[in-house]
């Protein structure tokens, strides 16, 4: 029998096959029925199985592993050596390395299932087509009620495809009336029921969550909507797995758009570490290219990361078991000092001391705090109640004006030093002066140090960093012109490696291929020729990431 079950408690929270489920509450996309059974919703059926007998596997790993192959349009086995799909030490299924493979090697290329919106309670109202933010000229369709922003985009197939679904519902409201911000957060799930059936039995084969805050975006629909039970219910399944499973969708550098998220199937099998193997990037046509970030052996897991590199381990722990419903036990987790980096300490509380407070047992989160200098301990309800606070201060600020910030992805361009706009020409109180330039540098030098520590190879971040340190170093050497043949060395050698690891992204800084032909090595042009790039009023290329 192929019984679809979902377990929520794991540490592996992308998707992945779930193993044998004896407990009701672990089990996802079932509802009871009167006969006291669970039925398994699926896309056009429900099968209905004993409320305690213990399930199988979703789908053995041979036949999941065939319509990953044909996911991934490989149509040999032997188009695919790098890796297999098996049991994870971590529970459920994992990726592993079938050769060795070397850093900056493609492991494979994914594309969505599906992808829209994202579904937070905050989004940012824009284009349900484009996804632009900039326009004042939004409206809602007179049929759906989903947001647009020109007759081009409400003449696109995609749009037409939306609001066939959305305008065959029976409106309980009139159309006008209906919350267009709701509709948005719900239509990366609506567009599921686009799917043809090997593409929604692939969907489902993946994991899902179903705590009561997934889904609601599909369950709040209810007050403007009557909507056909079987593909409500598809939908608030597809939810789930979208939770489980989806990633952010990067911003093509230079635009404002809406956040966007999508069903990246295969790269969702990757489980999680806080120091992984692999990063991500997305081309222009959104799709996923998943590399090694270091060699990984054969035999070995292949990882990605569901948080942010640089957050402290409390953070990252936090955010894990919030949204993936897991809490992370992996060896960097365990290290007090997240190996020798101390993102997560705190300034030791007494006055005399210049210590730091580092959690005495990282993966339990009633730890008591202890100072590494003079031995202090500090309970967990008063490190608890200084992290909320600093938690809430940090989502107070405005990190498109914060100093710091604008320092450090301000790339210098052209114009001089004491210019008082920004690269895009809008009004920069923050002015690039000797000692400000200096300090960017350190910074980016003080990052790129801290992602060596940790172990993360040619992480996207450290690229980043490249990138800037170069920025910052041309800029000295463009008004210095003295300095050029000092830097020169490190100036080439930065903006090589950020072109290594960044060519192709759309997130890349824009600038990123003509910094490395101008002033990357190998470039025989004359001081003058290298940085006119930087000096020409005509150039209005943003730097800024």
């Amino acid at each position: 029998m192929d019984v679809h079950v979902f377990p929520v408690s794991s540490q592996t929270a992308g998707a992945r096959l779930s193993g044998t489920v004896d407990c009701v509450e672990d089990r996802v996309c079932f509802r009871r029925c009167k006969s006291n059974s669970l039925v398994c919703i699926r896309a056009q059926s429900a099968v209905q199985y004993p409320l305690r007998t213990s399930c199988e596997r979703m789908l053995p790993t041979e036949r999941f592993s065939q319509m990953v192959q044909l996911h991934l349009g490989l149509t040999d086995d032997n188009d695919n050596t790098k890796w297999i799909i098996a049991e994870s030490p971590l529970g459920g299924r994992g990726l592993f390395a079938t050769k060795d493979i070397s850093s900056g090697e493609v492991l494979f290329v994914d594309h969505p299932l599906i992808y829209g919106p994202r579904s937070g309670a905050i989004v940012q109202r824009g284009c349900t087509v484009c996804y632009t933010l900039k326009s004042d000229k939004f409206y809602k369709c007179q049929k759906c009620s989903l947001l647009l922003c020109s007759e081009s985009c409400q003449n696109n197939s995609a749009h037409y495809n939306d609001c066939k679904i959305i305008s065959g519902w029976r409106n309980k409201v009139p159309i006008e009336d209906v919350d267009d911000a709701l509709l948005s957060r719900a239509l990366t799930a609506i567009r599921a029921l686009l799917l043809s059936d090997d593409q929604k039995q692939f969907m489902t084969s993946l994991q899902a969550h179903m705590l009561p805050q997934h889904g609601t975006e599909i369950k709040d629909l209810h007050q403007y909507f009557e909507i056909p039970p079987q593909d409500e219910q598809f939908m608030i399944l597809a939810s789930y797995v979208l939770d489980a499973n989806a990633f952010q969708i990067a911003t093509p550098y230079g635009k404002k758009e809406m956040g966007k998220r999508g069903l990246y199937p295969v790269s969702s099998l990757m489980n999680h570490n806080c120091v992984p193997n692999t990063r991500y990037n997305y081309n222009e046509d959104l799709q996923m290219i998943v590399k090694a970030v270091k060699g990984i052996p054969r035999g070995s897991e292949i990882f990605t990361c569901y948080t942010g590199l640089m957050w402290g381990t409390p953070a990252r722990r936090i955010h894990l078991h919030k949204t993936k419903h897991f809490l992370c036990k992996c060896e960097r987790c365990a290290d007090p000092t997240e190996r020798g980096t101390l993102l997560a300490a705190l300034k030791c509380f007494a006055a005399e001391c210049p210590g730091s407070l580092l959690p005495i047992e990282p993966l339990k989160s009633s730890s008591a705090w202890r100072c590494l200098d003079c031995g202090l301990r500090v309970p967990c309800e008063n490190i608890c109640t200084l992290q909320s606070a600093l938690g809430s201060l940090m989502g107070s600020l405005d990190f498109e004006n914060l100093f710091y910030w604008s320092l450090l992805t301000w790339a210098p361009r052209q114009g001089t030093p004491d210019r008082t706009s920004s690269p895009d020409g809008s009004a920069c109180p923050y002015q690039l002066s000797e000692s400000r330039l200096a300090l960017k540098e350190n910074l980016c030098r003080g990052i790129l140090r801290t992602v060596a520590a940790l172990g993360a190879g040619d992480a996207h971040l450290r690229a980043l960093m490249l990138y800037h340190l170069h920025a910052a170093l041309a800029e000295r050497a463009r008004r210095s012109p003295d300095l050029y043949d000092e830097l020169r060395s490190e100036i080439e050698s930065t903006i090589d490696q950020a072109y290594n690891i960044l060519q192709g992204d759309i997130s890349a800084p824009a600038d990123l291929e003509l910094r490395h032909q101008y002033l990357g090595p190998g470039c025989n042009k004359s001081h003058e020729e290298r940085f006119f790039i930087l000096d020409t009023s005509d150039n209005n290329i943003d730097l800024r990431t």
